[in-house]
């Protein structure tokens, strides 16, 4: 605590200790000076009150959450600890392990913090979940894995869609990502404009981001269109599905391959010959051919999830996870996407990450199979 604090604590005190206060009154001013971010005079206030009344779990956690607007981490850590000894209601665990983490998550100890925002992940407080679903997010960000947070927004803006944090941390999340997730990461950024305070820092942090976002995508809508010979293309592609159907597949892939070089602008001749080099087993040239379709029609889901299919049976998984977050940002809730980015991240051997998005699809399929929620309940969360 610095020097004025303490001073101001100890008058606060000398005035207390000057007064008769009842229970009644040394709460009521404690939570006024709270409100006017009077922390240190709270701190005063919330201690002669565990004098007075005896040992509180909600004084505790209340003078542990004074404290740590104070920075004094180490005192705030006490606290919230001698909550915990009491054994006090679900509710105030939650809050002392919510609280706990942002104590560790603002000393930067990130894998102590994700320790305890894991512990109220299962909450029944709504807005404490959504909390944690979002400050953890923002622990997994900080040590780069996004394919957790991603899991964990999406869940929090599911319950709360107008929360500004997960708002604004959606709209980082987002910028981490290649082209295509910039217009989600604008609008995340406005949505966190409209509802964040107007003096706070990530409000103005959010504004920085929705002008350069905007400079940025208003430069693509200028770049010249490709434009190429549409019968060209529409004659080689049906030349592709006679030979497709007469199992002539050599002959397939050089149509398919005429029909793309006729119009590069065409997403059925790309996709289309993505697949055959697929059927082909020629699965370098078939993701590069994804590459292209993905490229005319970035949210195209279904085009993206074939892409990561074929990317994890090779074993290339980082591939994978990459053409499939995009699609998880578009239609978050589709539950197969859920389980396949879970079953590339465990391929991966990222245990913790992948059970994220187990947890996820759970939640997206209420009528999963008991041996799916068996793996999922024994897979690590640390």
């Amino acid at each position: 605590m610095n020097y004025a604090g303490l001073i101001l604590g100890i008058f606060a005190l000398f005035l207390i200790g000057c007064t008769s206060e009842t229970e009644e009154t040394l709460s009521l001013r404690a939570e006024k000076a709270y409100a006017e971010k009077a922390y240190s005079k709270a701190i005063a206030y919330y201690e002669k009150l565990l004098e007075i009344s005896g040992e509180s779990p909600i004084t505790y956690n209340n003078l542990a959450l004074a404290a740590y607007q104070t920075q004094d981490y180490s005192y705030a850590i006490k606290m919230a600890e001698k909550a915990l000894a009491l054994g006090p209601k679900t509710e105030i665990v939650d809050a002392c392990y919510e609280l706990l983490g942002m104590v560790a998550e603002a000393e930067k100890d990130y894998p102590r913090a994700a320790t305890y925002y894991r512990k109220t992940l299962a909450s029944p407080d709504a807005a404490l979940k959504v909390r944690t679903h979002s400050r953890l997010a923002n622990v997994y960000m900080e040590q780069a894995h996004y394919d957790a947070a991603l899991a964990l927004l999406l869940t929090a803006m599911e319950i709360n869609p107008a929360d500004p944090t997960t708002a604004y941390n959606f709209g980082i999340l987002c910028e981490h990502e290649a082209v295509n997730l910039r217009q989600a990461a604008l609008d995340s950024f406005r949505l966190a404009l409209r509802i964040l305070p107007s003096d706070s820092p990530k409000h103005k942090s959010a504004a920085l981001h929705v002008q350069r976002l905007e400079a940025y995508l208003n430069r693509l809508k200028n770049l010249p269109t490709i434009t190429g010979d549409a019968s060209a293309c529409a004659a080689a592609l049906k030349q592709m599905r006679k030979a497709v159907k007469n199992k002539n597949y050599k002959t397939a892939v050089d149509c398919a391959r005429t029909a793309t070089e006729a119009d590069p602008s065409n997403f059925e001749a790309a996709l289309e010959l993505a697949r055959l080099y697929k059927t082909t087993k020629n699965t370098a040239a078939s993701l590069k051919s994804y590459d292209k379709a993905i490229a005319l029609r970035p949210n195209a889901v279904a085009t993206r999830a074939e892409a990561a299919g074929v990317a994890f049976d090779a074993k290339k998984y980082k591939d994978a996870a990459n053409y499939l977050r995009p699609a998880l940002v578009v239609d978050p809730t589709n539950r197969l996407t859920a389980d396949q980015m879970a079953r590339i991240l465990y391929g991966q051997k990222q245990r913790v990450n992948a059970k994220l998005w187990f947890e996820r699809y759970l939640r997206l399929d209420p009528n999963a199979k008991e041996a799916y929620r068996r793996f999922v309940k024994q897979l690590p969360e640390a």
